[in-house]
């Protein structure tokens, strides 16, 4: 019975799963055009217009063609390209592309002055609603839509109005709006351009090659859980004005305007490390601009290369950034009126590396009531003032070109200016009330090294033609896939079409060999399970093909080959072999065999993939399961191009070596998340991962994965490269004494044990610019000793990272048993737990400049009897001061927290009494004159919690210093700071902020009062931490304004966007000047009433004066609507 039972349920699984021999579900051709050049050669699954029979004039609406195709193409997750040739297609309503799918044109770069070609999308709906339900292109993760331009012809450069977005991220009710891809795209008029779903959050979206005139936000970047990659993004009023179409404006004309007050370029919220290179944005209200996450938890991160930034008002705008740090590297900003922006919103440092700043107003400006650090190094500043009004300025090795005074330093800010260079006279305007540094004696630094511009190569076979397997005797299976399936059921339906598949090893390897004999051509996999019991050799210029040709990780989309072939021989032949001048792109490899119940033991295979000779390419490929990844050290591989190798390894996922010269490796992005959550729905509901060992999925990979391996190659380019978990993130060593030369720029390693490890290099060396950096500490004590940056014994090398941030739990922060090591501008948001810089034996140097450095507690700074191998300059940290003497060099440094440049300012605490909303009894905690003691909330952060303190007597006050600098996260959110009137209940509000970072100062006018109140008003998933509270009276420096000279009964008052005066009389015109604290000019007008409507003033204190002529009233006024 039991027999009869389990051959029923077989053969209703047989029924379920469908064989693709007797299905061939497309009309494949290729998609190659000289009009229309490209750097590969597409394959179509379907053609819109013949297929379907799309309107390609664009006079009837082809929605319902479009959509339909795309449906088709997404059945079962099979996947597909559907073709839009050139023409123009009118769309009445929304589109969908489901997962697996590319929608891919015929598409010119824009050139200004000259027409678009190609395929156009002409969006034919109403205007009127932002709303991101009703964007025009929606598309689901693992999808792509290139080669193609999108228009609104309805869309009035006179009377602009808003549209929802024209590509939205994330369809709601689909889990994650992970890896959708735009790329070779032009937006001509979009109101927003691009935008990530705020409802429904995922990772790894890519933007690559878009142009256009996007009006209102070209790319909004939000909620993102994983790495983001952004290139080559160029905007700008012209595309429109020179597009040709109808309607399309003059340049300069209204809407030029409009984009001038109204319109970002690229808005980056939350983001998750995130990489953005190659920026062209001009005439925008701002370029580039940071900002908080919306409705959630959350600032940007990431690093940020080659900006050219001209005529915003503002070109670099940050309002927000998380403690791990933001870079900027290489950016131009040019006839901006201001060219970098920081607000109060900002915690983070923002570093500044090799960029150059023109401006009219102010070329750097970091506002008041700020606590972030700026820094720059080897930067030009050719016009513009630099004003630092709060947080930190630390410049070092800088060229001022810009008129005196060059930099002025407010009376709330610190500075470090070092080894900077004046086409001037140096006048450096220091109205700190804070210990600075100012040193204008050279520095002798490494330049920051050139590297390549990184645009992508063409990768296509050495001949125009197309073999499909399916013609070759080959059978996939497909799963049936509704939105309804469940994970069990599609495990249980992909593990029985496993069992009943043929092997298709002797039919792609035909079709590989017929496309060699005929002098190459591509080999097509159709959407589908690929059974392979063998190995595969890519002949020399053929390519092997599969459906899904973009940018993700194996999702259970597209062909799949389920590889069978080398089971338990690790030394064994590759499962696929590229032979010189050949590729693959757009395949996902399973190792079915590889069952997580096994784990922590891992079946021995050889490599997955292994390059025979020079010129192999491997582009949008997926690995999952598979022992190890890519290997190119075996032979000599020069001019390896690898891109978008993505997914899951156990033990190696990619080695270069072989003395290969040339080659470059991009955009690799490898998470345990891919198999130790394999069995989702999200991650392909995958048979060979059970939710139950998850864990152990994980574990297996922190303690035996290596990420990359860097041996002998010369020239070789790392490009913003990721992975998290792991044990080693990346080890440069020697092969048969040979080592690596070449240059990193975006290096990302996450959650590994040793994140970067350096046993060899050739003394070419190997420069790494903009790295992000992450160790965890071992919870379990399996391995003990952690960290972010080793050298290990015999490293006879010079190591250098221009700009980096890290941050985590490793136990070391940078270990140096030889060589020498230069940090130059670093942030770590955490030194390592034990030491930050350790000294395990006499030899090796560390020379660390420019420099934020977080520490721990219980952290040694530096090895005790060590400290003759560090130096330490321009540098943010806090070293005990026994040590700081006996350090090689230790100059132009400060501590974490501000000191004061006179002790008298600071109000006596002898009898403050201190209260809190919460977690009370560890109040005095904060005002213990100990700064590793703190007081805290013990929960998230809410509105409402506070802290009180009675000072015992009424005394005089305008600062109030919050010092979390040994908790950097734990700020509040938002913060209102009150002031006693009385003895009883009455508060006056006198300040307020939100983001606070770890430094917080808090200025306000000066008054009498005997108690104050801080209360947080924000929400965050930290806790409100304060390790000291200080009070402070100080006088402020001048701000060059006239006292007052009115009589006593003029009056002047503010409410509800409404300034109002009385007293000056009303037959006269009156000039309102309005300045910030600093003295800083923000209004200049002459009116004939007693009252100015204003707008867009941030809440805050701001002195206001109002003159006739005759009279003169000056007062010092708090906005708040």
């Amino acid at each position: 019975m039991k027999k009869l039972l389990l051959f029923s349920l077989l053969a209703l699984l047989a029924l379920g799963v469908r064989s693709q021999s007797a299905d061939k579900p497309g009309n494949w051709k290729l998609i190659a055009s000289d009009e229309y050049p490209a750097e590969d050669v597409g394959v179509a699954t379907y053609t819109v217009t013949t297929d379907f029979n799309a309107d390609p004039t664009g006079v009837k609406n082809s929605l319902d063609a479009f959509q339909t195709a795309l449906t088709k193409l997404g059945e079962n997750r099979r996947g597909g390209v559907l073709f839009v040739p050139a023409g123009r297609y009118r769309i009445s309503g929304k589109l969908f592309i489901p997962t697996g799918v590319t929608m891919r044109g015929e598409w010119k770069r824009p050139v200004k002055g000259k027409p678009v070609e190609g395929t156009i999308l002409m969006v034919d709906t109403q205007s009127g609603s932002e709303t991101e339900s009703g964007a025009f292109i929606t598309m689901e993760p693992s999808t792509a839509l290139t080669h193609l331009t999108i228009w609104y012809p309805h869309q009035d450069p006179d009377n602009i109005k808003p549209y929802p977005p024209t590509i939205l991220y994330g369809r709601e009710g689909v889990w994650g709006n992970d890896y959708c891809n735009v790329r070779h795209v032009t937006l001509v008029n979009s109101y927003s351009g691009i935008v990530l779903s705020r409802k429904n959050g995922g990772g790894c979206p890519n933007i690559y090659d878009v142009y256009g005139t996007p009006l209102s936000r070209g790319i909004e970047i939000d909620h993102i859980a994983d790495v983001g990659r952004f290139e080559w993004i160029h905007f700008s009023p012209d595309y429109w004005a020179d597009s040709g179409l109808e309607g399309a404006p003059q340049a300069g004309e209204a809407y030029a305007d409009w984009i001038y007050k109204h319109g970002t370029g690229i808005v980056m919220r939350r983001n998750d490390w995130s990489y953005t290179c190659y920026v062209d944005i001009e005439g925008y209200n701002k370029g580039f601009s940071t900002g908080l996450c919306v409705g959630g938890d959350g600032a940007p991160n990431g690093h940020n290369y080659e900006f050219n930034l001209r005529n915003c008002e503002t070109g670099i705008y940050v309002d927000g950034t998380s403690s791990a740090g933001i870079m900027f590297t290489r950016a131009h900003i040019e006839d901006c009126e201001k060219g970098v922006v920081v607000t109060s919103a900002s915690t983070g440092p923002v570093q500044f590396y090799g960029c150059e700043i023109s401006a009219s107003d102010a070329a750097v400006l970091l506002e008041q009531g700020i606590s972030s650090k700026l820094m720059m190094q080897q930067c030009t500043v050719n016009k513009g003032e630099v004003k630092g009004l709060g947080g930190d300025l630390i410049v070092s090795d800088t060229d001022f070109n810009n008129d005196a005074p060059q930099v002025y330093i407010g009376s709330d800010a610190r500075a470090i200016l070092t080894g900077n260079r004046f086409a001037k006279k140096a006048d450096i305007n220091n109205q700190s009330l804070f210990e600075c540094r100012i040193d204008h004696t050279p520095v002798e630094m490494k330049p920051l090294p050139e590297f390549p511009e990184m645009k992508v190569p063409e990768t296509k076979p050495l001949r125009m033609a197309l073999y499909n397997v399916l013609d070759f005797g080959a059978k996939p299976f497909v799963v049936p896939f509704t939105a309804s399936s469940t994970s069990m059921w599609l495990q249980i339906d992909i593990r029985s079409g496993l069992e009943m598949a043929k092997d298709n090893t002797e039919a792609i390897q035909k079709a590989l060999d017929k496309a060699a004999s005929e002098g190459g051509g591509i080999v097509y996999l159709p959407g589908g399970r690929y059974k392979v019991l063998g190995n595969l050799t890519v002949p020399t210029g053929v390519e092997l093909r599969g459906a899904s040709d973009f940018a993700t990780i194996p999702r259970g989309h597209g062909s799949i080959l389920e590889v069978y072939a080398g089971r338990g021989q690790a030394q064994g032949e590759a499962f696929l072999k590229l032979s010189a001048g050949s590729g693959v792109r757009g395949l996902s490899f399973d190792y079915p065999e590889q069952v997580s119940s096994a784990l922590p033991t891992v079946t021995e295979y050889p490599y997955c993939i292994q390059a025979l000779g020079k010129d192999v390419y491997v582009v949008n490929v997926g690995l999952r399961a598979a022992y190890n990844g890519l290997d190119l050290f075996t032979y000599k591989c020069d001019n390896h191009y690898v891109d978008y190798l993505a997914g899951h390894v156990f033990m190696n996922a990619i080695r270069i070596g072989g003395g290969s010269e040339g080659g470059r490796v991009c955009n690799m992005q490898f998470n345990t998340i891919v198999y130790a959550c394999g069995e989702e729905t999200k991650f392909g509901s995958w048979p060979n991962s059970a939710k139950a060992d998850q864990d152990k999925a994980y574990w297996q990979n922190q303690t035996e994965l290596r990420f990359i391996t860097v041996g002998d190659c010369r020239n070789q380019i790392l490009y913003n490269d990721f992975h998290y978990g792991g044990f080693e993130g990346i080890v440069f060593q020697a092969d048969q004494g040979k080592a690596a030369s070449g240059c990193s720029l975006g290096l990302g390693i996450d959650g590994s044990w040793n994140s970067v490890v350096y046993e060899a290099l050739d003394p070419a060396g190997f420069d790494m610019i903009n790295s992000q950096v992450v160790a965890l500490e071992d919870q379990s004590n399996t391995y003990t000793e952690t960290r972010f940056l080793t050298t290990r014994a015999g490293f006879s090398g010079e190591v250098t990272l221009f700009g980096a941030d890290f941050w985590g739990s490793a136990k070391h922060g940078v270990v140096v048993e030889s060589g020498k090591m230069n940090l130059n501008l670093v942030n770590f948001s955490t030194s390592g737990g034990t030491s930050f810089m350790n000294f395990p034996k006499t030899t090796g140097t560390i020379v660390l400049h420019n420099a934020v450095v977080n520490m721990k507690d219980e952290a040694a700074f530096i090895s005790e009897g060590h400290e003759k191998q560090a130096s330490v300059t321009s540098t943010v940290t806090d070293v005990a001061a026994g040590t700081i003497d006996k350090i090689a060099v230790w100059e132009n440094n400060l501590t974490i927290a501000p000191v004061f440049t006179t002790t008298d300012a600071l109000l006596n605490r002898l009898k403050w009494k201190i209260t809190a909303s919460t977690n009370n009894s560890n109040a005095g905690k904060a005002i213990d004159d100990d700064a590793s003691t703190r007081w805290d909330t013990s929960a998230s952060q809410q509105a409402g919690q506070w802290v009180m303190v009675d000072m015992g007597a009424a005394q005089k006050l305008n600062r109030i210093i919050l010092d979390t600098s040994k908790s950097p996260n734990d700020g509040p959110a938002g913060y209102e700071l009150y002031l006693s009137t009385d003895e009883g209940d009455t508060w006056k509000l006198v300040a307020s902020g939100k983001n606070a970072g770890s430094v917080q100062i808090i200025s306000f006018p000066a008054e009498e009062t005997s108690k104050f109140k801080i209360v947080q008003t924000g929400t965050k998933g930290n806790y409100w931490s304060i390790h000291e509270l200080y009070a402070a009276c100080v006088d402020d420096p001048s701000t060059g304004i006239l006292p007052d000279a009115s009589s006593s009964a003029a009056e002047m008052f503010y409410y509800n966007g409404q300034l109002s005066w009385s007293g000056l009389g009303n037959d006269m015109s009156t000039r309102i000047e309005i300045v910030d604290l600093s003295g800083r000019r923000l209004l200049l007008q002459d009116t004939n009433a007693n009252f100015l409507e204003l707008s867009g003033m941030q809440k805050g204190f701001y002195i206001v004066i109002a003159t006739n002529g005759t009279n003169v009233l000056r007062k010092k006024l708090f906005f708040k609507d």
